[in-house]
């Protein structure tokens, strides 16, 4: 990347977590919290015209330097050679008071491909714009990767990690970024940073064994039945501690979302079986899970994977314990249904 700040941004988010830790640093960059709200803009290509694109990156910015336009889905524009044309000729127009950031999930090319040479007409135009575009792929972390990864963030919160630790964790979270990161942290607090974490540890905080998952929890959430919801929360309570009931809950809608996304790409149940086993899930909690993603919708299950997000934050932060902000959590789903 080129020492000036570079007005395009190409982000390629196969690993969605991490695309957005970065982004969320860019919009720290834009300085005091109160002022850079002001000059961040979201969009999504797939519900926008050209119009409110070339108005959101020509727009001037407020008290600041910079502004921000993140546009997620921004192919979505593209439906021919012309509209190909006219992107490109919007890309080399915006200002250097813009950082405009293209954010498409998954990759442009596939590694294979791209490790030969090929590259997407995108990724060719910003390759070709050295001093004007950034292109970035976050790939998954996959294996070894995943290893490094969790021994790296480690180091950078102030903790520790033995190998046989980190191996393990890296085999439960699999390629799940967004789940290392809550994992090293609530693991990194258990030993309160006073030496590594070891196997034992993860072992014994990281319980996602391979038996019949509990759904009732789910199923209540599911169905909108705050009743029942605090009734079988307050029962697990009595005997298991709220972290990790949390951490447990976060593991089972991880997987009915992984098992509801091979559903939505047409997958059969047992082809679906298949794809989440490369998660290191096994046959059969991917069989219950994939039972369970059935009785969702998408758009409900990316809704409660988000509040989990948020929860997760709230216990980390202090702002709340880990046993009320289940009961938040319980609280605010069940009054959204989330098979809508």
């Amino acid at each position: 990347m080129s020492s000036t700040k570079p007005i395009v941004y190409l982000i390629q988010a196969e690993d969605e977590f991490s695309a957005m830790q970065f982004i969320a640093s860019m919009e720290k960059r834009l300085g005091e919290e109160g002022m850079a709200i002001l000059n961040v803009q979201r969009l999504d290509g797939r519900n926008i015209q050209w119009e409110t694109l070339h108005d959101a990156v020509m727009a001037i910015p407020f008290l600041a330097a910079r502004r921000l336009v993140i546009v997620e889905n921004p192919l979505a524009l593209v439906n021919s050679d012309s509209a190909q044309k006219r992107l490109i000729t919007l890309l080399e127009q915006v200002p250097p008071s813009t950082a405009l950031v293209l954010v498409e999930k998954g990759l442009l090319t596939e590694p294979k491909e791209y490790e030969k040479g090929k590259r997407h007409w995108l990724e060719s135009w910003v390759e070709s714009q050295p001093e004007r575009a950034y292109v970035r792929q976050f790939r998954l972390r996959r294996e070894a990767e995943m290893v490094q990864y969790i021994f790296e963030r480690a180091r950078q919160l102030g903790g520790a990690f033995s190998r046989p630790a980190a191996e393990r964790l890296a085999e439960i979270v699999a390629e799940d970024s967004r789940l290392a990161e809550m994992e090293v942290q609530k693991l990194l607090n258990y030993v309160n940073f006073e030496r590594a974490v070891e196997i034992s540890d993860v072992e014994q905080l990281c319980p996602y064994f391979e038996g019949a998952e509990n759904f009732a929890l789910a199923n209540a959430l599911r169905e909108g039945d705050g009743r029942q919801a605090l009734r079988v929360l307050r029962q697990m309570l009595s005997d298991q501690d709220a972290l990790l009931i949390f951490f447990s809950v976060v593991h089972q809608f991880r997987q009915i979302l992984l098992a509801k996304l091979a559903l939505e790409e047409g997958q059969t149940p047992a082809e679906a079986v298949q794809t989440l086993s490369r998660f290191r899930i096994s046959p059969y909690p991917a069989r219950l899970a994939i039972e369970q993603a059935q009785k969702y919708s998408l758009t409900g299950l990316r809704y409660l994977y988000n509040r989990l997000s948020e929860t997760d934050v709230a216990i980390k932060s202090g702002e709340s314990d880990a046993e009320v902000a289940l009961e938040t959590l319980v609280a605010s789903l069940t009054l959204r249904p989330t098979s809508d």
